[in-house]
């Protein structure tokens, strides 16, 4: 019980930091999400913080530990996200192909924080998911499935 509840606040202590370092969970090839826009291999995403949601975008909101909705599907290869967190702690939304590559991702957000994400993704199923550490683990993550228009 001592044992969990140490690792317990290890975690919620890496949470909390605001401004989180956007590193990926051990084993993905995830870069932070400050370079997510760099590796994007189409057309570059743009991003506006607490802005309205433009027309179209798909609403996400990201809390502890989990991504609602759970899956996201986008007609068309142009892909819109509305990024809130709605949790307690620091998140991020990424979007991975299954090699890895970043093609989307939100800067870092503290609790209330949103941003608009946008850029072209082919059509397919992609990983959606918090690269904080641990979190995708814990189960900050989902999918999105993109299909052609």
């Amino acid at each position: 019980m001592k044992l969990m509840f140490a690792a317990l606040l290890l975690t919620l202590a890496g949470c909390s930091q605001a401004g989180g370092t956007g590193t990926a969970p051990a084993g993905t090839a995830a870069p932070s999400p400050a370079t997510a826009a760099s590796a994007a291999p189409s057309a570059a995403p743009s991003a506006t913080t607490d802005s309205p949601a433009p027309a179209g975008a798909q609403a996400v909101t990201v809390l502890d530990f989990k991504i609602d909705p759970a899956t996201v599907t986008v007609k068309g290869t142009t892909v819109t996200l509305a990024v809130t967190n709605d949790g307690p702690t620091v998140h991020n939304v990424i979007v991975r192909d299954d090699a890895g590559t970043i093609l989307l991702g939100t800067k870092d957000l503290r609790p209330g924080e949103s941003e608009t994400i946008s850029g072209e993704i082919p059509a397919g199923s992609y990983v959606m998911f918090c690269s904080l550490p641990g979190h995708e683990s814990l189960g900050t993550k989902g999918t999105l499935e993109v299909s052609a228009p």
